[in-house]
């Protein structure tokens, strides 16, 4: 018996809580897991409902300390033994080493961690799709996108926003927290290119390991920023930030690690809403970003041979980039000098695509998807 039909065959087995809810797996500070976790905290849903934390990272666990009814597993045994009997569990990057047939007495929901242009591994002809009851998308888009990659079914999906996205619009001056006063700053630009290479994972995506700039083009370009006033953030794939540029520091420019937002016990998302403009390449944050309204710039210089090596998910994915195409520093500085002078060309076609890729602008996301599957605090 392998293992798969070994977790199933227990999965079958064991009654199931339905006032238990599990959140499963891999997950980070920009994941939908950790959005709904604190959706349900905030609104009071861990009254009724006892939520256990089956993560493979402890650092994950760090915002849910002597919490009512929120309690951390640790342990493969505790961890297969909860997740098998919640009523309700929910999952971001795959159910891993409990992954099983569903039984009909059980909701596993993939939230998933984003939609972006790149492309993912064609596993249609497994099934992955078997492994959850329904799965997340924000518009036909990313439903053709999983049917495609992932041979999910129509009738799996659920079309609703991102959980995480809410936090854009929490209002929380997280700057303060990294003594950052924006009010100081004429704009503040946050980069945030996707990874390009990750051993752990056995990525390699271009002929870069880094876009756009390296250790002396970041000097000159701080000149730059200084004369005009712009703070200038870099926020690093979590697969990347190890790189040795990721330790400059100027007056400037800033680099925000996830250990940073770990230690100070910030969602990536409610940094990212703080910033005036989003420069970033073909990263999923790009669809999110768009419900702000707010300026893009896409950097493309290694477009070529990310192309030939990881491929997109759309033949021609410049199509679907609503913002400046940036391949040097010079036409990011141009591009960030239309800003300073009110310049937006592309509101129409971000609003355009924003339609498209983000329907459901309701803000309500978390208390959508909990409704759907049946989740209420009465």
């Amino acid at each position: 018996m392998n293992k798969i039909k070994l977790i199933t065959f227990f999965n079958k087995l064991l009654p199931k809580y339905k006032k238990k809810v599990v959140f499963y797996g891999r997950s980070r500070y920009d994941s939908n897991n950790h959005a709904l976790i604190q959706y349900m905290i905030e609104n009071g849903y861990n009254d009724k409902y006892k939520i256990y934390l089956v993560v493979s990272n402890e650092d994950d666990l760090v915002f849910y300390q002597n919490i009512k009814n929120v309690y951390p597993v640790k342990g493969a045994i505790a961890g297969a033994y909860h997740t098998l009997s919640s009523k309700y569990v929910f999952h971001c990057y795959g159910m891993g080493k409990m992954s099983s047939r569903i039984p009909k007495n059980q909701i596993v929901f993939d939230l998933w961690h984003g939609i972006g242009l790149k492309a993912l591994s064609d596993v249609s002809s497994s099934d992955y799709n078997k492994r959850s009851k329904y799965i997340l998308a924000t518009c036909d888009y990313g439903k053709n996108y999983f049917m495609k990659c992932f041979g999910y079914k129509a009738e799996q999906f659920f079309i609703g926003g991102y959980p995480r996205c809410e936090q854009l619009f929490s209002g929380e001056d997280v700057l303060k927290k990294f003594g950052i006063d924006k009010s100081q700053y004429s704009k503040v630009v946050l980069y945030m290119p996707t990874f390009r290479k990750a051993k752990q994972f056995g990525y390699d995506d271009s002929v870069l390991e880094f876009p756009l700039f390296d250790e002396q083009k970041l000097v000159e370009f701080n000149n730059y920023l200084s004369k005009n006033n712009i703070l200038f953030i870099i926020k690093p794939h979590p697969a990347q930030d190890n790189l040795d540029i990721l330790n400059f520091q100027s007056s400037n420019v800033r680099v925000i690690k996830n250990c940073d937002l770990l230690c100070k016990k910030i969602m990536l998302y409610s940094l990212v809403g703080q910033s005036d403009v989003l420069i970033t390449d073909y990263s999923s944050i790009y669809f999110d970003y768009l419900l702000t309204q707010k300026p893009i710039g896409f950097v493309i210089d290694d477009i070529d041979s990310y192309s030939d090596k990881r491929g997109f998910v759309v033949e021609n994915p410049e199509d679907y980039m609503a913002g400046e195409k940036i391949k040097d520093v010079e036409q990011l500085q141009q591009f960030l000098d239309g800003i300073l002078d009110g310049k937006d060309m592309w509101k129409e076609k971000r609003a355009e695509i924003n339609d498209m890729m983000n329907p459901d602008k309701s803000l309500e996301y978390s208390k959508n998807i909990l409704d759907f599957v049946g989740i209420t605090k009465e």
